[in-house]
């Protein structure tokens, strides 16, 4: 079986969203908190509330969803559950079931009749000898034949499509309705006929366990139950028992050791090359160790010695094997857990090859490995969602490496970046990722904010990017920030990509912030000397920002003198013959001395000293009432570092002042705030 559509509606952390699914692999991808485990958990919840395999499944569930409580197992906090506690809930799966299943179903008709009957009347998981005068007797004949009818008609639907495995939860009453109560029946019945081990659904959460050391193992009842447990309701028990499905399987006979050891090789020769499965043994108290081979120098280890991401990777594919039935659904959160990227590149491939192809199993999963999103776009039988918001989802179909990709690319990030971010935030250094970080990460955690360096290529390529937008071609939104320094951009913001221009020259402009910086110099772990005085401080700050007048002050005097360049141009030879780029370079090198002064050394200097001086005065009284905007913040705290009285790096001086800005929340903090709420859209 698989689901081809689902429908959530109000549940958790998603307000409406709908979808189809492929039947094999469904890789869904976006930020984080935006829903993504929501989707896996409403399937989960479905399943256990009407396809129960075991009597405690659906209560299991719904404690770890915090939705209920063992000491009051008959109460449902309806809070936990639903986003906004006065809408219903509405979660629906359509299922298709495989040609052998819907034979199975048929089959055994009148079975799932008594079974239906016995749940209508809410005797479920009752010892079945119990039943047995009931059946028996004329009513209980009655109620079996009421409820074959009804299955007859649900086979009857199930001939047209799919059928649908959902709930509705009512706001005001707190009650549970499924949409179609004979679906969870079919799922049930079809997953019971599988031998303990194995399921035809099996949850694998993000908070995987691995097993350490040697386990003590046991037979019999109480290990059949965790087992079944272990697909659904209690999905954290399959790693912590792992062992023990191994000893219970490998312990009985040479096939199963053998079978096992297939499915070890399968997994290193398919994904962990360079390594093979030794022995298993048993030793006399019971324990079990497995013991694994390196090709290249020989060694032994036990399975325990490896990497934790080769040992997630190991038992969590040989899990799969070993425990999903043919036609199974899987619910995957977080493959990469642990992983190196360059194995995350390989992991879709594998299990669409190695599980999906041969088992036909239908995978659903949510991560944030670009690597695996990348490999998902070309991955034939794989479609790729990306969850927006929590009521906005969209298939991503595959793209090639058209003028979108190349723009993305010029601006340092991908097509796959960002879909698993709100947006992508690129800045001019390292200085500014590391001020959003650790000044603003509410506010910028979900986003994937980048370094690129380098303002006139990132102001060209945004343009191409408005340039496609305006086409209609869909851009994902772009972030970008630049300094002010001495020029205004010449870009401005579209819907998808926007721009802020900072208010101040730069980022380190608003670290110059007097009663944060007076603060912090009063520390002896800071300042050699600590300084008490906080106008003591803003003299110290103010002075090394006037010190940038004189080369302010000399570029605007020289320039004025309009002093012409004799370096070449373009102009001067493109399309020329030999005699006439002589000709125009001489000409070039004429213009150039005619604009130069005809003075002596001594009376030109003596000029421009006077010039350069009223030049700095004039600035001086600009500069005076607002040097916190329009010095060069970045050389203020180099000089400072130059002038000795620090003990600490300037990195970790700058790190110091934002975290204390942001603490306090100075009015330099809150300015640049806003300015990032606006350019987000958060304001």
């Amino acid at each position: 079986m698989y689901t081809k559509h689902l429908v959530i509606r109000n549940f958790r952390a998603l307000e409406d969203i709908q979808f189809d699914l492929v039947p094999r692999a469904n890789v869904i991808v976006g930020p984080n908190a935006v829903g993504k485990t929501t989707i896996l958990q409403a399937l989960r919840l479905v399943k256990s509330l009407l396809a129960a395999r075991t009597q405690q499944e659906a209560q299991q569930t719904l404690i770890s969803l915090g939705a209920a409580s063992p000491h009051f197992p008959n109460r449902i906090a309806t809070e936990a559950l639903a986003r906004d506690p006065s809408k219903p809930l509405e979660i629906r799966a359509s299922i298709v079931f495989a040609p052998a299943e819907a034979g199975l179903l048929r089959d055994n008709r009148e079975e799932i009749a008594r079974n239906l009957a016995v749940a209508q009347l809410g005797l479920a998981f009752q010892n079945p000898a119990n039943l047995i005068q009931f059946f028996a007797s004329p009513q209980g004949k009655l109620v079996v034949d009421a409820a074959l009818q009804q299955f007859d008609q649900f086979l009857q639907r199930l001939d047209e499509g799919q059928c649908t495995l959902g709930i509705t939860l009512d706001p005001d009453s707190g009650q549970i309705t499924p949409v179609d109560p004979l679906a969870g029946v079919a799922v049930a019945f079809i997953d019971a006929q599988q031998p303990p081990l194995a399921s035809v659904f099996s949850y694998f959460p993000a908070d995987r366990s691995l097993p350490v050391g040697e386990v003590p193992v046991q037979v019999g009842g109480a290990d059949i139950a965790q087992q079944i447990e272990s697909h659904n309701s209690q999905p954290q028990l399959k790693f912590t028992r792992l062992k023990t499905m191994l000893f219970n399987t490998i312990g009985f006979g040479e096939g199963q050791r053998e079978s096992f050891r297939e499915e070890f090789e399968r997994i290193f020769n398919g994904i962990l090359r360079g390594k093979e499965i030794g022995d298993f043994k048993i030793n006399e108290i019971g324990l079990l160790s497995v013991y694994v081979r390196d090709k290249e120098s020989g060694r032994v280890t036990e399975i325990d010695s490896l990497s934790s991401g080769e040992k997630n990777l190991i038992l969590t594919f040989l899990l799969i094997a070993k425990t999903v039935s043919n036609e199974g659904m899987v619910l995957f959160d977080e493959p990469e857990l642990h992983l190196n990227p360059s194995v995350c590149k390989e992991i879709l491939a594998f299990l669409m090859s190695a599980y999906g192809d041969r088992k036909n199993i239908q995978f659903i999963i949510c991560t944030h490995s670009p690597e695996i999103l990348t490999s998902a776009f070309d991955a034939d039988g794989c479609a790729l969602f990306h969850l927006k918001t929590p009521s906005n989802i969209s298939r991503v179909g595959p793209r090639a490496l058209g003028e979108y990709e190349m723009a993305l690319q010029k601006l340092g990030t991908s097509v796959g970046e960002t879909l698993l971010y709100e947006g992508t935030v690129l800045v001019e250094g390292d200085d500014d990722v590391d001020f959003l970080r650790n000044g603003f990460d509410e506010l910028t955690r979900k986003y994937n904010v980048k370094d690129r360096g380098g303002r006139r290529e990132v102001e060209k390529t945004a343009k191409k990017l408005q340039e496609l937008e305006a086409k209609g071609e869909k851009v994902s939104p772009i972030f970008i920030i630049l300094d002010r320094d001495d020029e205004i951009a010449n870009i401005a913001s579209s819907p998808a990509v926007r721009i802020l221009q900072w208010k101040r020259r730069c980022v380190e402009n608003y670290l110059l912030d007097v009663d944060v910086v007076a603060e912090i110099f009063r520390d002896d772990a800071i300042l050699k000397k600590p300084i008490t005085d906080s106008g003591e401080v803003e003299r110290l700050l103010q002075n090394l920002a006037l010190q940038q007048l004189p080369e302010i002050a000399a570029r605007e005097v020289y320039g004025g003198y309009g002093f012409l360049s004799p370096s070449l141009r373009s102009e001067d030879i493109e399309g020329k013959s030999q005699s006439e780029i002589s000709g125009a370079l001489y000409d070039r090198m004429q213009a150039s001395w005619d604009s130069m002064p005809r003075r002596d050394r001594d009376s030109w200097i003596k000029e421009f000293d006077a010039r350069l001086q009223t030049t700095i005065d004039a600035l001086k009284l600009q500069w005076e009432p607002k040097w916190i905007e329009v010095c060069d913040g970045k050389r203020l705290l180099k000089d400072l570092q130059k002038l000795g009285v620090l003990k600490v790096s300037t990195p970790n001086l700058k790190r110091r002042i934002i975290q204390r800005m942001k603490e306090t929340q100075s009015d330099s903090w809150r300015l640049a705030e806003s300015q990032l709420r606006g350019l987000l859209g958060k304001a």
